[in-house]
Order: C-alpha cells, then structure tokens, then sequence
C-alpha cells in the first residue's frame, strides 16, 4: 500500500514539464464537462489548443477551468496526479502566443487555430510512494 503525500509547487511544475496529455474540465450548462488535450508550458501557464468551433471555444472562455495530469504506474501504484485551477482565455491570434508555445501540435489532426491560455491560481499535486 502507497503513501498520499502533497507536492509543492515548484514539483508540480517540474511534473507537469514531463507530460504532453492533460485533461481539461469545466461546467457546461448541461453540467460537468471532461476532454482530453495536449498542452505545453510556458512560464507557469498551460497552453491548449482547439478548433474554432469546438466546444472548448465555446464554453471555457473567460471561465473557471481545471486541468488535471497525473502519471501512474500500475504495477507498483505509485505515481503522482497536478491539479491546476483558474480562469480560461482563449486567443484567437497567433502573435498573442509566445513563440516558444507556437510550436504545440495536437495529438488529433486538423487545424487549431485558437489558443486556450491558463494561469492557474491553485496548483496542487499529490504524490503516491
């Protein structure tokens, strides 16, 4: 059995920076929504794209969103899991991104014109040892 033992901030980042795969949450009007996405990190903010019509464009803009990433291995249980929280942008120009992010490409094909920005005002992650 693994012990649950919280990370710190400066960790979580540092974790974060090993994955490309997040999952992005946030209420719809219908209720909760979860989908997965590829992100990139730039300067303690997580960087998503998505198409101009998708429902991420629609809903999360100007919204409180989660992102969630975790990494676990299922034979020995242990891993970690960093949650981030905070409120949405979505840029719809490609000089708003910083060139350092420009160069995410999603796992799906198809353009992704539109950036969805995070800067989380919580981050807190949990460790499995």
């Amino acid at each position: 059995m693994a012990d649950l033992v919280d990370v710190s901030v400066d960790e979580c980042w540092e974790l974060l920076g090993t994955m490309q795969f997040a999952r992005l949450a946030w209420n719809s009007g219908s209720g909760p929504v979860l989908l997965p996405v590829n992100y990139v990190l730039h300067d303690r903010t997580v960087w998503m794209r998505t198409t101009a019509y998708s429902t991420i464009a629609e809903q999360v803009d100007e919204s409180q969103i989660a992102v969630e990433v975790d990494d676990v291995d299922r034979e020995t249980h242990v891993g970690w899991s960093v949650l981030l929280r905070g409120r949405a942008e979505v840029l719809y120009h490609e000089e708003q991104v910083p060139e350092e992010v420009q160069s995410l490409h999603t796992w799906p094909s198809g353009a992704r014109p539109l950036w969805v920005r995070l800067r989380p005002d919580i981050v807190t992650g949990r460790r499995l040892v």
